[in-house]
């Protein structure tokens, strides 16, 4: 059995076509644990140690350096941009540019995540805005979780999120990066723990060839 953590970036190409394919070709059981980064590393923090950890490329060099991954196995395998969710027949931003994209979110009920790379950028974004205070008068907050489920269920019009993470919300509903002058472009590593069996170093070697790059840009992400 191989033990996965990995952030929800890539949940939506790992559940549906490279576990189940690596599982039948090897005969090895992966058990995997889809959270964002930030909560993956508090169960680390904690005293966890999975075989493969997957998440943003900065906190997989920092397991490497402290030496709970082994830093030879670090590598990049994605790179996902921030977008939006929101009905084929809700408001649209009025134009691609930051001005319109921010009275957007003045006019909308936001959902975002508290957690995970793209929350905590997004928040970001609205601090430097003086809008963090506004924006939540309405918001739609995620401990954790896909944030494209509040659109599809009327409790948001429109979700933040990866972009990988929002197409992978089942419902008809459109994503689209959001303007760059507000984007975040973020890298994601797989490594795997000093103590992981050959099969698990195995399974990470195969997120780096050209089926699971194939699989990771059906959903929105990019090679790195």
């Amino acid at each position: 059995m191989i033990t996965l953590y990995s952030g929800l970036v890539v949940r939506q190409p790992l559940v549906e076509e490279l576990i189940p394919a690596f599982e039948a070709a090897t005969g090895e059981r992966i058990v995997a644990t889809f959270e964002p980064t930030t909560v993956l590393l508090e169960k680390i923090a904690a005293g966890e140690r999975p075989d493969l950890f997957l998440g943003v490329s900065a906190s997989a060099h920092d397991l490497a350096a402290q030496g709970i991954l082994n830093a030879d196995t670090v590598v990049d395998i994605a790179v996902s941009a921030v977008g939006f969710a929101r009905l084929a027949d809700s408001p649209a931003p009025t134009a691609d540019t930051e001005e319109a994209f921010v009275q957007y979110l003045r006019d909308s009920r936001v959902a975002y995540t508290l957690s995970g790379a793209s929350g905590i950028h997004f928040m970001n974004v609205l601090r430097e805005r003086d809008l963090l205070d506004v924006i939540d008068e309405r918001a739609v907050r995620f401990p954790a979780g896909l944030t494209a489920e509040a659109v599809i269920d009327g409790r948001a019009d429109v979700a933040i999120q990866q972009v990988s993470e929002l197409r992978s919300v089942a419902g008809e509903h459109v994503v689209a990066p959001i303007p760059h002058a507000l984007q975040s472009y973020g890298r994601f590593a797989i490594g795997a723990g000093v103590a992981a069996p050959p099969s698990a170093l195995a399974f990470a070697a195969s997120l780096t060839e050209a089926r699971a790059q194939a699989a990771f840009a059906s959903v929105g992400l990019s090679a790195p």
